[in-house]
C-alpha cells in the first residue's frame, strides 16, 4: 500500500522550525511521504497549497495562524481541477481562533491521530466580493469571520505590536486602544431575512464562534451549517466592552439595546460616508462595499468540533 502524501506549509516566522520539522518526521515516520514548504513574504500560504496540489497531496497541514488557513483555503479552491483534499491545522499563530471551532490543538499526536480515524469536518466557506487596497473589485474566500469597523484598527495594531505578552493581552491591548481611536461609522445592512441601518463600531460576518484570540463573538456559528451568523456592535461604548469581555470570552450573548445577533444565508454591506476597511481572519484585505454569498463547495477538516 502506498505511503499517503502529505504535505505541511509552515509559518516562516516561526520559531525552532528545524525543531518542528524533526518532530513531524519523527511523528510520521511510517506509512507516510512527508514534504515540507516554507512561506516567505513573496512566496505565502497560498501559493504554497497551489504547489502542494499541483504535486498530488493527500493531505495539506497548515502550521501557522488564521491567516495561513486563509490562504490556504483560497489556493485550493482557486485552483481549476483540484482532487479530493483533507486539511489539518496545527495551531501556532497569534489567535488561532478557527482551531478553536475545530477542537485541535498543537499537538502532532493528536494530528495523528485524527487522520488515522479519518474525522473530518465538512467546514462551509463563504465568498467575499469587496473592494481590495488597490481599489479594485476583488473576490476572496473566508471559513472563519471577517468583520468591518474596529477589526480592521485592531488587525493593524496586532501587525505592529510585539507577540511577546501572548496573544490574548495583545489582542486585548489593541482593542483598547483601537476603541479610544475610532469613530463609528454609519452602514446599511441588506440580506435574505434581516435588514439592519445605523452607526456601528463593529459588525462581524461569522462562520466560526471565535475571533481576537478566543473571544466567542458568534456564540450560534456552525462551521458546518451553511449558515452566516452576524454580530452587531452599534452604538457601544469602550466601557459597555470592558465589563461584558468575561461574558464574551464564555460565548454568553450580549443583553445592549446597541447590540443584535442573528442569522442569514447571504449579505450585502454599504457605508453612507467612507469605506469600512474590511477585516478577514487577522488581515486588513480592502473596503467597502462587500458582499458575501456561501460559496459551492466545503472543504474537509481534521478535527472534533462542538
Amino acid at each position: 500500500m502506498p505511503n499517503t502524501k502529505i504535505t505541511f506549509i509552515i509559518h516562516a516566522k516561526l520559531r525552532g522550525i528545524s525543531s518542528l520539522k524533526s518532530e513531524i518526521e519523527a511523528t510520521f515516520s511510517n506509512g507516510y511521504e512527508i514534504k515540507f514548504k516554507s512561506t516567505n513574504k513573496t512566496f505565502g500560504a497560498k501559493d504554497s497549497a497551489i504547489e502542494a496540489i499541483e504535486e498530488n497531496a493527500e493531505i495539506i497541514v497548515i502550521c501557522g495562524g488564521d491567516g495561513s488557513i486563509n490562504e490556504t483555503v483560497n489556493g485550493f479552491l482557486e485552483t481549476e481541477n483540484s482532487h479530493a483534499i483533507n486539511f489539518g491545522v496545527l495551531p501556532l499563530g497569534t489567535g488561532n481562533d478557527f482551531s478553536r471551532s475545530l477542537s485541535v490543538k498543537n499537538n502532532l499526536q493528536e494530528l495523528k491521530s485524527l487522520i488515522e480515524q479519518r474525522k473530518t469536518i465538512d467546514v462551509s466557506v463563504f465568498k467575499m466580493n469587496f473592494i481590495d487596497k488597490k481599489q479594485n473589485e476583488n473576490s476572496r474566500y473566508f471559513v472563519n469571520i471577517s468583520d468591518i469597523g474596529l477589526g480592521g484598527f485592531v488587525v493593524k495594531k496586532v501587525s505592529h505590536s510585539s507577540k511577546i505578552l501572548g496573544g490574548n493581552i495583545t489582542y486585548f491591548l489593541a482593542i483598547i486602544f483601537s476603541f479610544l481611536q475610532y469613530k463609528k461609522q454609519a452602514v446599511q445592512l441588506k440580506s435574505d431575512t434581516f435588514n439592519w441601518e445605523g452607526n456601528m463600531m463593529s459588525l462581524c460576518m461569522a462562520n466560526g464562534k471565535y475571533f481576537g484570540s478566543g473571544m466567542c463573538i458568534a456564540p450560534d456559528a456552525n462551521i458546518c451549517d451553511d449558515r452566516l451568523q452576524l454580530t452587531i456592535l452599534g452604538n457601544v461604548s469602550l466601557w459597555d466592552y470592558i465589563k461584558n469581555l468575561n461574558k464574551i470570552r464564555k460565548g454568553q450573548k450580549i443583553k445592549h439595546k446597541e447590540i443584535f445577533y442573528t442569522s442569514v444565508n447571504n449579505c450585502k454591506i454599504t457605508s453612507k460616508e467612507n469605506p469600512c476597511p474590511i477585516d478577514m481572519d487577522g488581515e486588513f484585505i480592502g473596503f467597502t462595499p462587500l458582499e458575501v454569498n456561501l460559496a459551492e463547495r466545503k472543504i474537509s477538516f481534521y478535527g472534533i468540533g462542538k
